[in-house]
């Protein structure tokens, strides 16, 4: 039997929330069957949910899917990295074309299949590749409301990732309905359903289907049926944690051991992760693409609803919208009827705008008082601005949140508090993900040396402090006499052994990425710092071992590439060595640790003509490193005599990274 917590009364009190067993589809056996499961009992929903955001969210790259333009449209250029993009349809087929040009002549090209695109089109497609269940962005985005391809937010200002950016489970629990991610990877996954589905917001559908067909139905208007989660049957807050999960965007940090696919609709989102985001003096002129909970709870519509003093109905999320409909399929007085439900109390205030301007509007509260508005974190996309208000005269230009340094807080979003260590992890979440700020480690130094000794989760977030904060003797310092069979965290792991490296400890740095290795066997970035440990031990045999599982499960990798094509060199496998130090190139052009590699390589093997526009580059590159100027003028030399083949000291040796 299912047990409710019998709290005793009625109103404010959470007698709708059910104890952590009520739910069925909570359970461990329970699984993900799929919204066409659910469209044949529920023709309904399941077919206006299937064209609305949600359900477009995420679909198969073709061009009869796309809400982008791709015929006759211009490349996308990236002015600080000098490359442009070409988006490209080939029958039902997309790709995404990057080249580079001097002068009139092409000096690289690379081209990708978009195998997914993200996005219901309302404001953005953005699109993926996806290489053996590795799941990748590409560095082009379709910007609806203005109609024109650009590169995607984090893709500019020099840092482009460009075809490498990893998409992790994180992301992909939100971006899309319930995917098989693969433990012990960053981004792969064996299974991507096509949009967000039914279970995202109703749980795991097995245990309801099973009762459906068995004959087992309940009475809904007399009892709660707990084979699946109906989010009105839930307390407002419950309700409002299915929302929150992917719609209170910011710093997410994940409780302890857990995953983002933990969370099941009815369960306190708390207990799988907390979400922060920094307030300013002027935060309130301020907000990112996917912040509506946090904006609303600004508002005193929403406090006033969840003031116990009030008798008001608490105010949620689906008080304004149906999940299962395209927004803008709504008609504009059912989004202004719960205004009007409730400031038509006389204890309430009523618009006090002139009836004619009121007029020219039709009376539409919500377009007045939720006004559109440019975030600060996605280029040329407007959403609606969830912070219900008199609308302000002042139109000063929002801050970047990126830039500033007063802040007031680092706000839990979730909760009104939480212990250090995890607040200590939002600020390097923030850190991380938006502002590299360094007054942000520092904070979150401070924060967590005020928790316990001893503390397990203390002493995981200093290492993570100290490792970003590059302060690698502190670090070694904090760890020493620990075994790397007694770390069971990856990350930590392999931060250890990235301070052994900066000592020049190769051992011990390769105990530490083995480690990681047995924890995290598909994380590519991890795996190919062992195997460049293993080479800059002196051990190519073992770095090529390790290299090329990594190039097995994605060939695309150009920093294997360059580490694989130096190992074999040692080991003498020349042309092996120098397909690899192509490839890198290939892939990406600006690799100056593999244009050196294949520079001297060709240079000592008596090509040095060559070896002349690889020097070049490098020269382009670093105009003020004299190391490459003196190796170009060397090469250069070598050129005019060839086939000389000369040993000079100051040669830039073949390196990895």
């Amino acid at each position: 039997m299912l047990a409710i917590l019998a709290t005793a009364g009625c109103g404010r009190s959470d007698d709708r929330v059910l104890d952590p067993d009520a739910y069925l589809n909570w359970g461990p056996d329970a699984h993900y069957v799929g919204k066409a499961v659910c469209g044949e009992c529920h023709l309904e929903n399941y077919g206006t949910f299937t064209t609305s955001q949600m359900g477009r969210s995420f679909r198969p790259a073709r061009d009869t899917l796309s809400s982008a333009e791709w015929d006759g449209v211009g490349p996308v250029h990236d002015p600080e990295r000098d490359l442009w993009y070409q988006p490209i349809r080939r029958g039902h087929l997309l790709f995404v074309q990057e080249y580079r040009l001097s002068g009139t002549d092409t000096v690289h090209v690379r081209e990708e299949q978009i195998d997914w695109i993200v996005g219901s089109g309302q404001h953005t497609n953005s699109h993926m590749r996806e290489v053996n269940g590795y799941l990748y962005q590409v560095p082009i985005t379709w910007y609806e409301q203005v109609g024109r391809w650009g590169l995607p937010p984090g893709f500019d200002g020099g840092d482009s990732p460009r075809f490498d950016r990893p998409i992790p489970d994180l992301c992909m629990s939100c971006h899309d309905g319930p995917s098989v991610y693969i433990p012990g990877s960053e981004n792969r996954f064996d299974y991507i359903p096509h949009g967000i589905e039914c279970e995202n917001c109703h749980g795991p559908g097995s245990v309801h289907e099973e009762a459906m067909r068995a004959g087992r139905v309940v009475d809904i208007e007399k009892e709660i049926d707990r084979t699946i989660v109906r989010p009105t049957k839930l307390s407002p807050e419950r309700q409002y944690d299915v929302c929150r999960k992917c719609h209170m965007q910011g710093a997410m940090v994940l409780r302890d051991g857990k995953s983002p696919f933990d969370f099941r609709p009815g369960m306190r989102l708390t207990d799988v992760m907390d979400t922060f985001w920094p307030r300013f003096p002027d935060s309130a002129r301020s907000f990112i693409m996917a912040s509506h909970p946090d904006r609303l709870q600004m508002s005193k519509c929403f406090q006033a609803s969840w003031d116990e003093s009030r008798d008001l109905p608490e105010m949620t999320c689906l008080t304004c919208h149906n999940p299962h409909l395209a927004v803008e399929l709504k008609p504009t007085f059912e989004y202004n009827a719960p205004c009007r439900a409730c400031h038509a109390r006389p204890d309430l205030p009523d618009c006090t705008e002139a009836p004619e301007a009121r007029l020219a509007t039709e009376d539409d509260c919500s377009g007045c008082h939720l006004p559109q508005a440019f975030t600060i974190d996605i280029p040329n996309v407007h959403i609606t601005d969830h912070y219900i208000r008199v609308p302000e005269e002042d139109r000063t230009p929002t801050p970047d949140y990126a830039q500033q340094t007063n802040l007031v807080r680092m706000a839990s979003l979730l909760r009104d508090s939480v212990d250090l260590p995890t607040l200590a992890r939002g600020y390097l979440a923030y850190y991380e993900e938006f502002a590299h700020r360094r007054f942000l480690l520092d904070s979150a130094a401070a924060i967590v040396a005020r928790a316990p000794v001893g503390d397990s989760l203390r002493n995981r977030v200093m290492i993570r402090v100290l490792y970003l904060q590059e302060e690698w003797e502190p670090l070694r310092q904090l760890v020493a006499g620990k075994r790397p069979s007694e770390e069971f965290d990856s990350w930590t792991a392999y931060r250890i052994g990235e301070a052994y490296m900066k000592a020049e400890d190769f051992p011990s740095a390769i105990r530490w990425f083995e480690r990681v290795r047995q924890l995290a066997p598909d994380h590519l970035r991890f795996m190919d710092r062992l195997g460049f440990a293993y080479m800059t031990a002196g051990q190519p045999a073992e770095a090529v071992a390790v290299l090329d599982g990594v190039l097995r499960r994605n060939s695309t990798v150009a920093r294997s590439r360059n580490n694989r094509g130096f190992a074999q060199l040692v080991l003498g496998r020349l042309e092996a060595g120098e397909e690899d130090l192509r490839e890198a190139i290939r892939l990406d052009p600006d690799f100056d640790e593999a244009l050196g590699n294949l520079a001297s390589l060709l240079l000592n093997t008596g090509r040095a003509r060559e070896a002349v526009p690889y020097a070049e580059r490098l020269v382009g590159m670093f105009p003020n490193d004299v190391r490459y100027r003196t190796f170009l003028r060397d090469v250069t030399a070598a050129a005019r005599t060839e086939p000389l083949t000369p040993e000079r000291e100051n040669l830039p040796r073949p390196t990895g990274s």
